[in-house]
């Protein structure tokens, strides 16, 4: 059995491949599972497609239905994904809802769908996020995973219901929904088919034959992003144990990653920042990594080094990724030791040829120097089918084919893809913030965080965290900052005071009002004992 047949990727079978292919190889958690907590942390294919099954059975007995949309929010933890699989076992359309999501986005969202959906849940999530969110107002009725709360119906009654027979849709069809990062608002509900999840794949693919199949791989990415589908194509496939974290904390990771010496080793931007301080660990805990792996985006060439650095294999290899939720995977750029050295951490790489093609729209009306700079638009096979409740808003950014990426860039000579900027985000005056924030980050080793946002007089406001919120002095950032365009003095906040999306993003626009009406966190202020309760 294979999940993916005749370009199409269907989820619902990643794990009956597994268990018929490589039953006995594993996938080792940082936690236990909430729905079978007898499991432990290392599980074998052959027990998770079990699992899968079985959680396909209640829901079937919960009558859900071939077709139905069922969001998903609940506890951060691998049954999201089993659950995802599941629900798409049955042929119903998982809406895959991030747990790091406000509860008054997700009551929005929930309006999103024609007719009000199912929404299935946990009682954690329902005293947690959802606190005070009358769920009831906007789905046909309220699931919870497990346990029990406020007289919602829950799955454990239907433990050990009859099992069926998996449920296979059109390829063409909508089979879940994923959403964006929301960097510049409210998500989008991305509509993907088992299709557009096939060109995914089909460029992963390809990199993933030089990567080798034996060594363990790590991954700390977003359980409900859009890339977890095709990577655990990638993995179940091949047979290889995957370690999966959910927590990205550092001290947690290094301890997990010193236990079982990955080789290949993915996360979001944002995460491997903080990892940095795992170059320094007696214990070696990237020393066996052959592969660093990013998760969509661009990434500060201090780091790059830093980690290639940490490898004591003899010739590491930084991948760098660079895609959306609606488009998949666009541009990949390798990096090695030697490359690193002289990074240009907006080069993007090229397009995979065959899937995606890359032009640029419209120049900026302020462009300056030889370069094209304007939109970064994309064609590709993998694009997805839809947003739920934004047809006019798809449409538009999907004219003639071509979808419109919201960010800014160029492509050189030689034809790589170069970022600058979010669109929305540009700053007049300043070519790239992203640019130079690269440079802040490698003249000032002690950053692990720095955005510049619009002041209310139209100058960039540097926001900076620091490892430890150690203070940063005056003198060393007053040379960091010379030949950089004119900027205000730092704003100094703890790290996890920034606002961010599920993929650890920083949401700039948000940040940019926070500093706008005082409101963000400071280093040494009186809410910074407050921001680190909330997170």
């Amino acid at each position: 059995m294979s999940a993916a047949q005749n370009e199409a990727l269907y989820i619902g079978d990643l794990f009956a491949m597994g268990a018929s292919e490589h039953p006995n190889s594993r996938m080792t958690l940082d936690h236990r599972l909430a729905l079978f907590p007898e499991s432990g942390t290392s599980v074998t294919y052959r027990r998770l497609a079990d699992h899968v099954e079985e959680v396909s059975a209640r829901l079937a007995a919960a009558e859900i239905r071939a077709g139905e949309q069922v969001f998903l929010f609940a506890s951060n933890t691998f049954d999201l994904v089993l659950t995802a699989c599941a629900l798409s076992r049955l042929g119903a359309v998982p809406l895959l809802l991030s747990p790091k999501l406000d509860g008054d986005v997700v009551a929005q969202l929930l309006t999103k769908t024609d007719e009000p959906a199912v929404l299935l849940t946990d009682p954690a999530t329902l005293r947690g996020a959802l606190d005070g969110v009358d769920v009831t107002a906007a789905t046909s009725r309220v699931l919870l995973l497990t346990g029990e709360a406020d007289g919602h119906e829950s799955l454990d009654r239907h433990a050990g219901a009859p099992r069926r027979a998996a449920v296979r849709t059109e390829p063409d069809a909508p089979c879940l929904a994923t959403h964006t990062s929301g960097t510049t608002g409210l998500p989008k509900l991305v509509l993907q088919s088992a299709r557009s999840l096939w060109w995914h794949l089909k460029p992963q693919l390809r990199t993933a034959k030089i990567m080798r199949a034996r060594e363990a791989r790590a991954i700390c990415v977003s359980l409900v992003h859009a890339r977890i589908w095709p990577l655990l194509y990638i993995v179940i496939s091949r047979g290889q144990h995957t370690v999966v974290l959910t927590d990205p904390d550092p001290r947690k990771a290094a301890d997990l990653l010193s236990e079982t010496r990955p080789g290949l080793l993915e996360a979001h931007p944002n995460i491997l920042i903080q990892w940095e301080a795992l170059a320094d660990d007696p214990r070696g805990p990237l020393a066996n990594v052959r592969y660093f792996i990013n998760t969509f985006d661009a990434m500060h060439p201090r780091t790059i080094r830093i980690l290639l650095g940490a490898s004591r294999r003899r010739m590491p290899v930084y991948v760098q990724g660079y895609g959306q939720s609606e488009t998949g995977p666009v541009c990949l750029r390798p990096y090695t030791r030697r490359l690193a050295r002289t990074a240009d951490g907006r080069c993007l790489g090229f397009p995979f040829k065959g899937v995606t093609e890359v032009r640029i729209g419209e120049p900026l009306a302020d462009a300056s120097g030889p370069e094209k700079v304007g939109p970064l638009l994309v064609r590709t096979h993998g694009h997805s089918v839809g947003i739920i409740g934004g047809a006019e808003q798809f449409a538009q950014r999907f004219a003639g084919g071509w979808w419109r990426m919201g960010d800014l860039g160029y492509r050189s000579r030689w034809g790589c893809v170069h970022l600058l900027d979010r669109e929305i985000d540009h700053i007049d005056g300043v070519t790239s913030s992203l640019q130079v924030e690269d440079v802040l980050m490698e003249r000032l080793p002690e950053l692990t965080e720095v955005v510049l946002v619009e002041g209310k007089d139209g100058n960039p406001v540097p926001v900076v965290a620091t490892h430890g919120d150690r203070p940063l002095g005056t003198a060393a950032w007053q040379r960091a900052v010379a030949g950089l365009p004119g900027m205000a003095e730092p704003l100094h906040s703890p790290w996890h005071a920034l606002p961010m999306t599920s993929t650890w993003k920083v949401r700039r626009q948000l940040l940019g009002a926070m500093v706008a009406d005082g409101s963000l966190p400071l280093v040494g202020s009186p809410d910074q004992g407050r921001a680190e309760r909330l997170t």
